[in-house]
């Protein structure tokens, strides 16, 4: 039987859904994807814009804010 690899994940449409999350938390303030695959975002309407250069760096950021509230919520316990 051929063996046929496990088609790659779309980390583009993974980035996306995880940006929309995050705004509707209100977890990050705004985002705006280029038509390169790069992000530009912002935390608060205050704060400095970020550019994320790939999906990955989005997914890093999504794990980064969930880490930081999972450390408030165990702190305000």
């Amino acid at each position: 039987m051929p063996h046929h690899p496990m088609p790659a994940p779309n980390n583009g449409l993974e980035a996306a859904a995880w940006i929309d999350v995050l705004l509707r938390y209100g977890l990050v303030h705004a985002a705006l994807e280029g038509p390169d695959g790069q992000w530009l975002a912002q935390l608060r309407p205050d704060s400095t814009v970020w550019l994320l250069r790939d999906a990955g760096e989005v997914l890093t950021l999504a794990a980064t804010l969930q880490q930081q509230l999972r450390t408030a919520d165990g702190e305000n316990r």
